[in-house]
């Protein structure tokens, strides 16, 4: 537990949008604050692989551009907002109509959907390279989770005026704006893009099973489905930065160990006797002595040793996927345990716990899957006067092969006939066959898609997700 506590804080420090140092290099500023930006030749010589991408090509720009448009959405509207993102169109809610089409909030749109035309995305680093590692700060990402929100609004907005091709187009470039986040380098940036995509991917389902969605967007819709199969957000980037990540702290912490506290301290705006903490191993004798006390009392070799066993523990478990018994074998609290000696507080305290990360990636792959399989389900429908299909194995032929296999029982997804409709769904995350019914946690339950969909509840003021 107190591992788990120590890593959480360790991960709030990272994301937290603090104060930036003042420097000579290139600031930025963020829906009003101004950051310094830490150099990404600086981060690639500590030993992260952080690509080097012409400004002009790196999506983040676009997406920082626009959370610096939007709007502030007004107090009384965060209802309505919320059931426009969570459930669909509130009616009646002209005030949050005109607050989408605020021209801010249409810039911001319209450069989310620039930003889907490029390739590649790394969100800039920010803080003062002469500091440690630890000091240096994330982007702040609620502003890429409103601008999520905000197009998921705008196309539910959309779907109510009979824009359906436009919805989709809103709901399709979130989910590109989930995938670029999720190619950044760390484990909470693949989380954020996870979520961004799946908010996306949701209200596309509503859309695919409440309205009669003409075959020309479903066409484009499945086509934009396929293409996701191989960018799909996962963990897998943000695992493999954390990886690279703890070697070059152990390095840090043998140089220069009586400055770690100095650095937590300074990074919450409080200093002591001992100032900052740089990163340059000091080259005079009580620099050398800080350094060899900091090696006699943290042995680097081992330390690196036992990181790298985890999280090779770790990234086997991701690339056998979840079906696989071998995999889900690895517990990464009892790894710890069993494999980390208590001496090692840097291993206990710095490795995070895992375990529902690596799932979040899992279900992304059945959101996925019961996307692609309803999609194919409603255009065959529209190809034989409404009738439903009696099976998935002749609707699976006709995809890319695997595209509708269930990440958590290894098989195809399952699929049944219903007297007035039909369900497919995936088993999820509990591994258990409950029949289809959804439970009201992710982790909970089958992840299902039902035919007709079940009423949503009307807008009142109040209504919460």
């Amino acid at each position: 537990m107190n591992r788990l506590i120590f890593g959480i804080a360790f991960s709030v420090l990272l994301a937290l949008p603090g104060a930036a140092w003042a420097g000579d290099g290139e600031t930025v500023k963020v829906r009003g604050q101004e950051f310094d930006v830490w150099p990404v030749d600086d981060l690639q010589a500590r030993g992260l692989d952080i690509p080097t991408i012409p400004r002009d090509e790196n999506a983040a720009w676009h997406y920082i551009e626009a959370s610096n448009a939007y709007v502030e959405l007004p107090r009384e509207l965060s209802d309505a907002l919320e059931y426009a993102v969570y459930k669909g169109w509130p009616k009646g809610q002209t005030a949050l109509a005109d607050y989408l089409k605020l021209p801010g909030n249409q810039r911001a749109i319209e450069t989310v959907r620039l930003a889907g035309s490029l390739q590649q995305c790394q969100m800039p680093y920010f803080g003062d390279p002469s500091q440690s590692i630890i000091a240096v700060l994330l982007p702040n990402l609620s502003p890429m989770r409103f601008l999520a929100k905000l197009m998921v609004a705008d196309g539910r907005r959309l779907e109510a005026e009979g824009r359906i091709g436009d919805a989709f187009e809103r709901y399709t470039a979130v989910m590109t704006m989930g995938e670029h986040i999720a190619q950044c380098h760390t484990l909470i940036e693949g989380l954020v893009g996870i979520a961004i995509w799946t908010r996306a991917n949701e209200a596309a389902v509503d859309a695919a099973l409440s309205r009669s969605v003409p075959r020309k967007h479903l066409q484009a819709f499945q086509s934009r489905l396929n293409r996701s199969a191989t960018k799909l957000p996962s963990v897998n980037r943000g695992l493999a930065g954390e990886r690279a990540f703890g070697p070059i702290m152990v390095d840090e912490l043998c140089a220069r160990p009586l400055r770690v506290l100095a650095t937590m301290r300074s990074l919450a705006n409080v200093t002591d006797e001992f100032g900052e903490w740089k990163t340059s191993i000091p080259q005079d004798g009580w620099g050398r002595l800080e350094l060899r006390i900091g090696r006699l009392f943290l042995p680097d070799r081992a330390i690196k040793r036992h990181m790298d066993g985890f999280y090779e523990q770790v990234a086997r478990r991701a690339a056998a996927g979840a079906a696989d018994a071998v995999a889900l074998d690895f517990d990464d609290e009892r790894y710890l345990t069993e494999n980390i000696p208590q001496w090692d507080v840097v291993s206990r305290g710095l490795l995070p716990s895992l375990s529902r990360a690596t799932l979040l990636g899992e279900r992304t792959k059945a959101e996925l899957a019961t996307t692609r399989a309803l999609v194919a389900i409603r255009l065959h429908m529209l190809a034989n006067n409404g009738e439903r299909p009696d099976d998935l194995e002749a609707i699976a032929k006709k995809l890319p092969e695997s595209a509708l296999d269930d990440p958590f029982s290894g098989t195809l997804l399952k699929y049944r006939p219903e007297p007035d409709g039909w369900v497919v769904y995936s088993i999820g995350p509990d591994f258990i066959d409950d029949g289809g019914e959804k439970g009201k946690r992710w982790d909970d339950l089958d992840m299902a898609c039902h035919f007709p969909p079940a009423p949503v509840e009307p807008f009142d003021e109040g209504t919460k997700n």
